[in-house]
């Protein structure tokens, strides 16, 4: 029986519109905002209200105050010809100056929306849960990819509120589901996908406890997807945080496992309940490599007492060789594409 059902599945790519004047007028904007007040503080310093500077911290401020100038000078060239003053930005480049200021704004715009993918048990082929996923509309260039727009997230420490946001609304979507559909699924899980950024983060523990609280969720139904890298990024931080969301009941998976470079003793040591099989790997099981891999990793979870979920499952014949190889469960285009949540809704109903 499949469930897989049609949706417009997002471009990778986006358009660059001409944004030429519009990015001019943004940067001379956020340089003279920041460029006027350290103006006046460079005049308050320089006048000797605040007491009398050394012949060389007047020097320095003379040289600050003369790269202020300059800066002054610029802005007010890029706002009288805006277009003539970015010709040294490529078009690229002016259209990833604009999401990167767009994107403070999209969370404030309640522009975010989440998909859901549904996870399937392969022997009994029933949904067991729905990974999160996260989309971004954006109001003139559409939808955009969040290879594209995670990146500049987690460069700009946007990350942590976005992360929050997704773990509050999909924590809070599957209470409903649960509040409007049988017993049944009561068991449903939600996975969620947490950066490195957001293992450091010392409230990540809190907001999950009150987020649960919040919704009544019980932790068992809440599923954190971490890769390898972002455990390795800080390892001893990223294990007392994963130990304590596990002794909350709360699951953890291992996301895009083979991808990484953890060594294998130092997973053995990390709090998993999951590893999930990264789609390149996925996609080779026609081969001999690929089928070997796959199974490596299955055995290798099955020792260490771990599940085994793969994603990317898109054909017939991928499904079945999981199945023999061990696999318990999948995702992929075979099962369903990411389904908005008045769908999953309808699935769910359907008793698929």
């Amino acid at each position: 029986m499949n469930i897989v059902q049609s949706i417009h599945v997002p471009s990778d790519h986006v358009p660059l519109p001409n944004l030429s004047d519009q990015i001019g007028g943004d940067i001379s904007h956020e340089l003279r905002t920041p460029l006027t007040v350290i103006q006046v503080a460079l005049d308050i310093l320089s006048s000797g209200k605040l007491g009398n500077l050394s012949q060389q911290e007047l020097r320095m401020v003379d040289i600050a105050t003369n790269n202020v100038d300059r800066l002054m000078r610029l802005t007010n060239a890029i706002e009288g010809e805006p277009e003539a003053q970015t010709t040294f930005l490529s078009r690229e480049a002016l259209a990833q100056l604009r999401l990167e200021r767009d994107l403070k704004m999209a969370l404030i715009r309640n522009e975010f929306t989440l998909c859901y993918q549904p996870i399937v048990s392969l022997k009994q082929y029933e949904i067991l849960g729905f990974e999160v996923l996260l989309r971004w509309q954006h109001p003139e260039l559409g939808t955009i990819s969040p290879e594209q727009f995670i990146p500049l997230a987690e460069k700009s420490n946007l990350i942590c509120d976005i992360g929050t946001w997704v773990l509050e609304t999909g924590c809070h979507q599957l209470r409903t589901w649960q509040q409007q559909l049988p017993d049944d699924y009561d068991n449903l899980r939600i996975s969620v996908n947490v950066s490195s950024r957001q293992l450091a983060n010392c409230d990540l523990i809190a907001q999950v406890e009150q987020i649960l609280q919040e919704t009544g969720l019980k932790s068992s139904n809440l599923v954190l997807e971490v890769t390898e890298s972002a455990m390795m990024e800080n390892a001893v931080t990223a294990k007392k945080t994963l130990e304590k969301l596990q002794s909350l009941g709360v699951l953890v998976y291992i996301d895009d496992f083979g991808t990484g470079y953890s060594s294998l003793s130092r997973l053995c040591e990390l709090p998993l309940n999951v590893l999930k099989i990264d789609r390149s790997f996925v996609q080779k099981l026609n081969s001999p490599s690929g089928n070997q891999v796959v199974q490596a990793i299955t055995n290798l979870a099955h020792t260490l007492g771990l599940e085994v979920i793969a994603e990317g499952v898109e054909t017939v014949e991928q499904f079945l060789k999981l199945q023999l190889l061990g696999c318990n469960q999948g995702q992929g285009y075979f099962f369903a594409k990411p389904l908005e949540n008045n769908a999953v809704t309808k699935l769910l109903m359907n008793k698929y």
